[in-house]
């Protein structure tokens, strides 16, 4: 069998879970989690129910990616996000909210709970970090003048993929930029890079490899990477024609306010374009920062 792509795109669900989330894998997370945490020796996890209900009727739900139960006691949510989200950080703070509730037992006068990590990994850059250039932000409760911890119990970990830009041949053995690689690059790929020659490698590709992979979860994996990939292209296609309209525009005005003027009409014929090619107006209104409701006044 021939086919387009030999690795899955480990920032599909599918994938991810495949090869993060099982059991009989659950070495890679464990690795993942002690390069992530090196300030905790994790020997093993359990992969627990990732859906969590609200004490108080009328409150949402929280449904995790990964939700995992370390043999020291750690709760730790793992969040894969492609498309920026508006609130994103706030939402992961309500999902820390549930696992501490899940630990506090009525009728007791403790508050004491077990370390709650929430790991993000994103393919986009938060706004908080627009000026940071490295891949992993960490946040805490911390007093603001000083910087000194209120508690370690609760602590924010962002990686976010567009700021790792090494290439293979750049790759020097590090694990974790190993794995960011690999989450980055995999269905760029024909065959592993030499550098990553640790163990854990061994799991990511044997189970990322889409001919190993039984008939249903391969088609469904090669759908998402498709539609993705043409998505992604028909954004790219759209916002460049609609720039250039807006450029040429703003250079025929020749003074600041046709320059505006340009941009702005620019701006408008690209989302015009992007709803035509079918893209969803959520997506448009993500990567362009306005409304929905801006958008689709566009149709």
């Amino acid at each position: 069998m021939q086919l387009e792509f030999k690795y899955a795109d480990l920032l599909d669900d599918i994938a991810f879970k495949l090869v993060f989330g099982q059991d009989s894998t659950k070495n890679v997370m464990i690795e993942f989690l002690n390069q992530v945490i090196p300030d905790r020796t994790i020997v093993d996890v359990e992969f627990a129910d990732k859906e969590i209900h609200p004490y108080l009727r009328d409150k949402k739900t929280s449904i995790y990616d990964l939700l995992c139960k370390t043999d020291n006691g750690s709760r730790i949510i793992v969040e894969l996000q492609k498309r920026k989200q508006d609130s994103y950080a706030e939402r992961m703070l309500y999902y820390s909210m549930h696992q501490i509730l899940q630990q506090v037992e009525a009728g007791t006068d403790s508050f004491d709970f077990c370390p709650i990590y929430v790991i993000s990994i994103l393919n986009f850059t938060l706004d908080q970090n627009s000026d940071l250039d490295n891949v992993k932000t960490v946040y805490r409760l911390m007093e603001e003048k000083y910087g000194t911890l209120l508690t370690d119990r609760l602590t924010y970990i962002f990686k976010e993929l567009p700021k790792f830009v090494k290439t293979a041949e750049e790759l020097d053995g590090d694990v974790l930029e190993g794995m960011y690689f690999c989450l980055k690059n995999m269905p760029k790929l024909q065959e592993r890079p030499d550098a990553l020659k640790h163990g854990v490698f061994d799991t990511i590709f044997g189970i990322g490899e889409l001919l190993g992979m039984d008939e249903m979860t391969r088609e469904k994996i090669l759908e998402n990477m498709t539609t993705e990939r043409d998505l992604k292209n028909q954004f790219d296609y759209a916002r460049k024609e609609g720039y250039a309209i807006g450029r040429e525009e703003g250079r025929q005005e020749g003074r600041e306010e046709g320059l505006v003027s340009g941009r702005a009409e620019g701006k408008a014929e690209t989302i015009r374009q992007m709803l035509v090619a079918g893209i969803p107006a959520a997506m448009i209104a993500d990567a362009l920062g306005i409304t929905v409701e801006e958008c689709e006044a566009y149709r």
